[in-house]
């Protein structure tokens, strides 16, 4: 790498260090704005936008890291098998207890609404076709989609706040959830199989 791209790679990590710390931090997180993070990061309004072009940007920038801090904190080899993926509830309660604030101002900002799970969600599709290769791909979409949401479910943490329950009473909860619609998914991609030979 030359001397400029490591500047310019330092100047877009302080900005997302100086909106992490915006997002995350004491103040009220509706109002941040991309002035008040160029002036955290110590780089002008101009800069900042050669960064990122709008404010949702910068915010699925904040939650692109906060999402690899899931990824370091679930197996690494998670990607490479199903019953792997969908053993990770623990894992992912835990991380959502540890980060359950950060959860929360995250979802008042739109980090939920981002779309920086591309890459892990494509990885998860490719094990899930694997495992049911006989639904036909309307159905199999529908079915990835909602496995994906019962195992993403952190806001189910902030869910359970309100009726005063732990993130480890949760835990039995989503895996009974998980391994419901599995034992339904693969019920029919069985039938599917079935009806094909």
């Amino acid at each position: 790498m030359n001397q400029r791209t490591n500047q310019l790679d330092r100047t877009r990590d302080a900005i997302i260090e100086a909106a992490k710390a915006y997002v995350f931090g004491e103040a009220d997180p509706t109002t941040i704005t991309m002035q008040a993070v160029a002036d955290a990061a110590g780089v002008s309004h101009r800069t900042l936008y050669r960064h990122f072009e709008s404010r949702q940007d910068l915010i699925n920038a904040v939650g692109a890291q906060l999402d690899e801090e899931l990824t370091d904190a679930v197996a690494a080899d998670i990607l490479d098998s199903f019953e792997k993926w969908t053993g990770q509830v623990d894992q992912v309660m835990t991380f959502g207890a540890m980060h359950r604030e950060a959860l929360r101002r995250g979802l008042i900002v739109g980090i939920s609404g981002a779309e920086f799970r591309t890459d892990r969600d494509e990885a998860y599709w490719r094990i899930f076709r694997a495992r049911f290769p006989h639904l036909d791909e309307a159905e199999a979409r529908q079915d990835f989609v909602a496995l994906r949401h019962v195992l993403g479910a952190n806001n189910v943490i902030l869910m359970g706040e309100r009726f005063g329950m732990s993130p480890e009473e949760l835990v039995p909860v989503i895996r009974r959830s998980v391994d419901t619609l599995v034992a339904d998914i693969e019920r029919r991609d069985t039938a599917a199989a079935e009806a094909t030979s």
